[in-house]
Formats: structure tokens, sequence, C-alpha cells
């Protein structure tokens, strides 16, 4: 049940495939905002080009910019002429250089060398365009960017700054070394400034870059660990986005899927697939199967589909739940398909087997409790009638047992609707448990409308009415009392089957629809039974769509309610 092909009607909606996670790890580790490659991805050659790169450019746009300038000797100074020739050698150094090889102490090499240049240039025209002070912010912010000795990279970028508004001075290229030292005094304070935030910046970076790295890895080993744990298990998992493309799908939803792929078909959507209700022939139509309404925001448990044909078929139990983004719009779905298809047949040869040993053993019963029952009429001997009554009461006994386990397997399919007044019906089980109810000295009540109809199994339905009334009247003490009540709420029909017996504690509740379940105190008082009754009726009343619920309290008594649609309908 590949998602991706799932809804290709909802095609339209679908603009861009949603990229895989993967795929955009990758990405982000290629490029960086905006599509810019990612500096920390290069080789060091390309990085120290780089690097150096922005104070060439700037030092050949100021050696054009002095050719239009009224002073264009100061272009032919040889010591200008020097700050260029060394410029451009320490560009060919940073693009020559194995750096990869050196220590990354030797890449500090080039900017600190930039010093020298700047200086020589600096001495020809720093007294005409003071901007030129601004050719040492480069070195010294490649200095502290680097990250490397943070403390020793701010005393070379400030010590660096000072000797080269220095070197004018030595040279004597000055007038007014006074003037000119108030004039400059404040190119390395700024320098200092520009290295210490630079470095600090940079330290914050480098922190930040070393959380990312240590997310990315997080994330990295717990995708591995997810992949490995999907791919290990044996439940069909699928996960898709909120336009139903598949983000995940394990290999053993794969299996699934080509499991349920028609013949001679190498892929095909959910719509096409083979996919069956429990009774493995009935097709599901294609807006009723599970993918689908996961995918349109539905959530479920437990939905049991067959798929594939033949031999071959399997059973899967499907849930799904939705995918919630943080506004609490639907942002996926994850669909998981587990394989019941053992259980379903474990389950489908019990319930054979159970029908035919009780079948088998119904037969010899009936010609046993036959027989005792004749030889009790036509014996006139005490002492034979003696021996055979207790033959009979243990016939008829184990053939009440056989015949609830009869109805314990029997199917659902069975129960055929028509309409019925519950209200007729009910009064017929009152009247057939009235003789019991006398004898036990249990006073049988009615609170009934005049009419209730309603589309049921008129057999089934009085099974379970005869049964809770019966359990009630068994139950109930001498004195106390059996209420029997009906009523409609809204599109339901409800009736009540109330007594003033023994009760029950909340643990035998959560046992009590369960087969063979008998209560500690039902079994120490010997009340005969069997313990079917009530799973029988449970189930009896399910296949009509509706449900018992029962309140009790140990030494007060009980209620149970039987809860159903008027309409014959499958769902309360």
């Amino acid at each position: 049940m590949r998602p991706t092909a799932i809804l290709r009607e909802r095609a339209a909606d679908v603009h861009e495939p949603a990229p895989h996670p993967d795929r955009i790890i990758q990405v982000q580790e290629v490029a960086g905002v905006d599509g810019l490659v990612d500096f920390h991805t290069l080789t060091a050659r390309v990085r120290m080009l780089l690097a150096q790169a922005p104070l060439t450019l700037t030092i050949l746009v100021i050696t054009t910019l002095l050719i239009l300038v009224p002073r264009p000797d100061l272009y032919s100074d040889p010591m200008y002429s020097w700050g260029m020739v060394c410029v451009l050698l320490l560009t060919v150094l940073a693009a020559a250089l194995p750096w990869e090889r050196l220590p990354l102490q030797a890449r500090w090499t080039i900017p600190l060398l930039d010093f020298i240049p700047v200086a020589l240039i600096w001495n020809v025209v720093g007294t005409e365009l003071y901007g030129v002070s601004m050719l040492l912010a480069f070195p010294v912010a490649w200095l502290t960017w680097s990250g490397r000795r943070p403390v020793w990279a701010i005393v070379l970028s400030v010590v660096g700054s000072a000797l080269v508004v220095c070197v004018p001075l030595v040279t004597g290229t000055v007038p007014d070394p006074r003037q000119y030292m108030l004039t400059v005094m404040t190119v390395p304070v700024m320098m200092f400034a520009l290295a210490l935030s630079s470095s600090v910046q940079a330290r914050s970076m480098d922190r930040q870059r070393r959380q990312i790295e240590h997310a990315l890895t997080s994330a990295a080993q717990q995708n591995r660990m997810l992949n490995t744990v999907l791919e290990t298990a044996d439940t069909g998992i699928v996960v898709t986005d909120r336009h139903g493309n598949d983000l995940i799908m394990n290999s053993a939803q794969r299996r699934t899927h080509q499991m349920a792929l028609p013949a001679g078909v190498d892929d095909a959507p959910e719509a096409d697939l083979l996919i069956y209700e429990p009774d493995g022939t009935t097709v599901i139509p294609p807006e009723d199967r599970p993918v689908r309404r996961a995918v349109q925001g539905e959530s479920f448990t437990s939905r049991l589909v067959l798929l594939g044909e033949g031999a071959s078929q399997q059973a899967l139990s499907v849930s799904a739940q939705p995918m919630m983004d943080e506004n609490g719009d639907f942002d996926g779905t994850v669909v998981v398909f587990h394989d019941v298809t053992d259980m379903t047949d474990a389950v489908r040869l019990r319930e054979q087997f159970m029908a035919n040993i009780s079948h088998e053993l119904r037969t010899p019963l009936t010609s046993i409790i036959g027989y005792s029952d004749l030889l009790m009429e036509i014996e006139s001997d005490p002492q034979v009638k003696a021996l055979a009554g207790p033959v009979l009461r243990n016939g008829e006994r184990l053939l009440t047992l056989v015949d609830g386990l009869l109805d314990s397997v029997a199917s659902a399919a069975e129960v055929t609707s028509e309409q019925t007044d519950m209200v007729t019906l009910l009064r017929l089980s009152v009247e057939s448990a009235q003789l019991r109810a006398d004898s036990a000295q249990v006073r049988l009540n009615t609170d009934l409308p005049a009419t209730l109809p309603a589309r049921v199994d008129p057999v089934k339905m009085a099974q379970v009415a005869d049964n809770l009334i019966s359990n009630a009247v068994k139950y109930t003490l001498p004195g106390g009392a059996v209420t029997v009540r009906a009523r409609q709420d809204g599109p339901c029909v409800e009736f009540d089957v109330e007594d003033t017996g023994i009760g029950m504690t909340p643990a035998e509740q959560s046992k009590l629809f369960t087969n063979f379940y008998r209560t500690e105190h039902v079994r120490r008082a010997a009340i005969p039974g069997t313990g079917l009754g009530l799973a029988i009726s449970r189930s009896l009343v399910r296949a009509h769509g509706g449900d018992i619920t029962v309140e009790s309290r140990a030494g007060e008594g009980s209620r149970f309610t039987v809860r159903f649609r008027r309409d014959g309908q499958l769902k309360v």
C-alpha cells in the first residue's frame, strides 16, 4: 500500500513532493544560506585564497584610483610598487602552498605578512589618504576570525597595526610627527576594538557550529537507530506527509504491498490493490481503504482487512494516527499494518473445534437423557428410579453446557433482523421466568411502554433477555426484586434488568463477560451455571451493533443495560 501512488486523484493538490529528510541534511551540508557555498566545505587552499582576496582586490582598486588624483607621482613610488608586489606574492602563496599538510598555526603566516605591504603602501599614501588605514582591518579580521589562540591574535593585531602607522615616522616621510601621531593614534585603538569584537563573534560562531555539528551527529545517530528499528520490525509501517507522499516505508510494508498486487502487476496505487473485508471476498471500496482514510486525517485502530487471494491471502490489523504541526493542522499520518493471519486462523480453528466437539457430544447426550427419562417413567422399582435420577439430571446439565458451547461459537452473520416489538418480546421473557421467580420468592416487576418497535433478530434478542432475567432471579435472595425496564433513547432502544441481589466487586465486573467466568461468591454458594450466558449475550448484542453494560455494587445488586439502534444499523 504505497502512499506515493495511493491518491493519484489528489495530484492537483500536490504542487511539489516533500523532500526526504536525508536529502535536506545533505543539501544543508553543501549549501549555506540563500544557496551560497558553505566556506567550511572548501579545501584549505581555496579558503586561504578567498581570505586573502579582499585585501588584494582593495589594494588594486586603490591603485586604480590613485591614477585619477592630482598626485599621480604617488603611484610611481618604488615603496608603493614593492607593496603591490608583496601583496600579489602573498596571494599567489595563499593559493599555491599545500596548507592541508601544514600545521594549522602556519596559516597565520599570510595575515601576519600582510602587515608588510600595508605598511609600505601606508608609508606612501597614508598622509594623503587616511582611509588606507582600513586596509589593516583585513589581516586583523583574518587573525581573530580564525578562532585559534584568540589572545595572541588580538595582541598581534594591535602590535601589527601600531607598527604599520609608525613606519612613516621611521622613514621620515611626515613633516610634522606630532600632528601625525595625533591623527593616526586612534588606528591601533580601532583595530583593537575590531580584533576584540571579531574574536568574540568568532568564538560564539564556533560554539554554535559545534552545537550544530553535535545536533547533526545526534540526529544522524537517531536516524540510523530509527532505520534499524523500522527495518527490523516485522510490522509494516508507513509515514506520509499531508499530501499523501511517503516519507518512510519499512521493508515489512514493502513486502505487504507486493503481496496485495494483482497478478502480473509490478506496482499499483492502493485503489487497485487486492484488499478485502474479513470475509475474504467482499472488496473494500477505495474510499474506505485504510491508507486513503489515514491520509484524509482519520484515526482508527484494529481495522481488519485481508490482502491477496487464494491460499496466500493474509489478514492484517491496520491502525492509523494523524500527525499535527505546531498550529494543530494535519501534517501527515502514521499507518501501522500488523499481520494477524496466525491469530485469525487460530480463532477460526478453535471455533471449528468447539462446534465440532459440541455437536459430537450432543448426539449421545440426547440418547442418554431420553432413555433415562423413559426409564424413570416405566420403571416402578424405587431403587432403579433412584439410580436413574442422577443420570437424567447430570445428562441434562451436561447438555445445557454443550448448548452453551454451541451458542458461544455461533457466528454473528447468523443474525437475521426483522421488525419486532421489544415490549412483547420482553413480556414473554418475563412470563417465562415468572414460575422460577415465584419459587425463589423473588418479585418480578416490569416498567415497559405500550410498544417499542425495533429491527432485531427476535430469537437472538429473546435469548439475551431470557439470559439476563434468569440470571437476575438466580442471584437474588428470597424477598428481593427484579425489575425489567425499556425505553427509546433517540435512534436507540435500551432495556434494563435490575436486581437487588448479591452484586459484584469492580474486579469481578471486569471479567464478567469472559467465557466460563463465575464469581468467587457464586462458586462458594454452589449456584448452578456454566459461565457462558453473559459472554454469549454480549456477542449477540454486539452482532446487532449494540452492547451490554453493567453497574453493580457488592451486596446491593446489579443493573444490566442493553443498547442498540432501532433501525438495525450496526453503529450505536
